[in-house]
């Protein structure tokens, strides 16, 4: 998978590009852990300087974080710190709820090494990443240094 342009959240002023809506996000993550007797716990919306909403679900004596972009259609499953401390994972039940709504993009793919040269980022956001540096896909698609 390519990265699209913008997908830092640093965008252009001319272009125009609708927020995620927060409230179908909530509605969908709600409904599946109602189906799983899971519990919400937590919910963010994006707020400068995180590109993302998160909520977080206790299933047992687990808690798994999701992250939807704040831009792109864009979700993964994290065991989730805080920004700095972000583990993507797999959670099949989870990822088969959420993508008739979003991509779900998986651990392997979120944990592989950034590589600028097999991406489409446009040369600002590539300024910001020499900046920031970060190492992984995931800490690309979900940061918090736009």
């Amino acid at each position: 998978m390519r990265l699209p342009m913008n997908i830092t959240s640093l965008i252009n002023k001319e272009i125009k590009i609708e927020q995620m809506d927060g409230h179908l996000f909530q509605r969908v993550v709600y409904d599946f852990a109602r189906k799983v007797n899971g519990k919400v716990n937590d919910w963010f919306p994006p707020s400068y300087p995180l590109n993302y909403f998160c909520i977080d679900i206790e299933i047992g004596d687990t808690v798994v974080s999701i992250l939807l972009h704040e831009f792109f259609p864009y979700a993964a499953i994290a065991s989730y710190i805080n920004e700095f401390q972000i583990q993507f994972l797999d959670y099949k039940n989870l990822m088969l709820e959420l993508n008739p709504y979003y991509t779900v993009l998986g651990a392997a793919f979120l944990n592989e090494h950034f590589n600028p040269n097999i991406h489409d980022l446009s040369d600002s956001e590539l300024k910001i990443v020499r900046h920031w540096r970060p190492n992984t896909n995931g800490e690309i698609i979900f940061n918090f240094w736009n």
